[in-house]
């Protein structure tokens, strides 16, 4: 990312547009003189840069050690994090190495206001540009985690479906060979494929558990939504082996040959055919307990400050 130094010899290098009464004398375009929105501002002991005619950052003048502080706000709009990015190197969950050599991740909380911060994150650096962990700090972001009522629930649940879920795995050569597998289904962020209506006809039942398992609706939706299961299961597993195969099976980008398409057909079946009552079972509960809200825990809690790595999602 930039310092202090960078953007003084910016704007020092760069006039101040003549003609245009969209600048002051304190202030100069970061890109075109037309995009006034886009801006350098010199204030008495810090340089601001604007994105939208908004501060996003302030780079304080050093003191007598070399040390200076960064002041930056998170942004939701996705041009705008890019312009960020582009004028000054700041991202959120940028990596920067500390005075002890550690690297850390920063997160750029967009809410900061709702934790009564004028900013989301203060970074403090040595004249080195490495980050003094202790005279820094960030708005929090935080994960889930699972409360004592929210593992209750999931055992619960569990307890009461585990003849269904059972039955499914004694029932796997059925449904594999009653299997709709495609590359859709494979595909990463691939929707399941079980119409929209019968998730909500699930869902409604799962409220009812107990009382809802002698019911043949329940049994029927039950089934139905095991064999979409494996469907997304077995999809995702051929997709991850070797893409490819749905297009040679279906004569896509290529070779229509009979042979060659039985033969990735017969591969298909093969990689299908690997699938374990234990793995079934695993992606079964899995979708029982989203339909459930169970997936998650409940509880938001902050991470701690300037990890060395953050969690691959998180919540602001």
């Amino acid at each position: 990312m930039r310092n202090y130094q960078h953007f003084d010899e910016l704007f020092n290098r760069t006039r101040k547009p003549p003609r245009s009464k969209k600048y002051a004398e304190n202030q100069r375009p970061l890109r075109r003189v037309p995009e006034s929105w886009l801006m350098l501002q010199k204030d008495p002991h810090s340089y601001v840069v604007k994105i939208n005619g908004r501060e996003v950052a302030r780079y304080f003048q050093p003191d007598e050690h070399g040390n200076y502080e960064v002041a930056i706000r998170g942004l939701h709009a996705t041009y705008d994090i890019h312009l960020m990015w582009k004028f000054t190197g700041i991202y959120s969950r940028m990596t920067l190495t500390t005075t002890t050599g550690d690297t850390v991740e920063v997160p750029l909380n967009p809410y900061y206001k709702d934790q009564e911060k004028d900013f989301s994150a203060v970074l403090c650096f040595n004249s080195s540009d490495q980050l003094i962990v202790e005279k820094s700090w960030h708005s929090d972001v935080y994960k889930k985690v699972s409360t004592n009522e929210d593992k209750d629930k999931r055992k619960t649940l569990k307890a009461h479906l585990d003849a269904y879920v059972t039955l499914q795995m004694f029932k796997l050569a059925t449904l594999k060979d009653s299997a709709n597998v495609s590359d859709d289904l494979g595909a990463p962020f691939a929707e399941e494929g079980l119409k929209y209506q019968k998730q909500c006809e699930m869902r409604e039942f799962l409220k009812s558990v107990p009382s809802c398992l002698d019911s043949p609706a329940f049994a029927s939706l039950f089934d139905e939504v095991a064999q979409d299961v494996f469907n997304m299961l077995a999809s995702k597993k051929v997709y991850n082996i070797e893409q490819r195969l749905f297009w040679t099976a279906h004569g896509y980008y290529g070779s229509k040959n009979p042979d060659e398409k039985e033969q990735a057909q017969g591969k298909i079946d093969e990689i299908v055919d690997t699938i374990t009552p234990d793995e079934l079972k695993k992606s079964l509960i899995h979708r029982l307990m989203k339909y459930t809200n169970l997936t998650k825990g409940s509880q938001k809690v902050a991470l701690p400050q300037f990890g060395n790595t953050l969690p691959r999602t998180f919540l602001f």
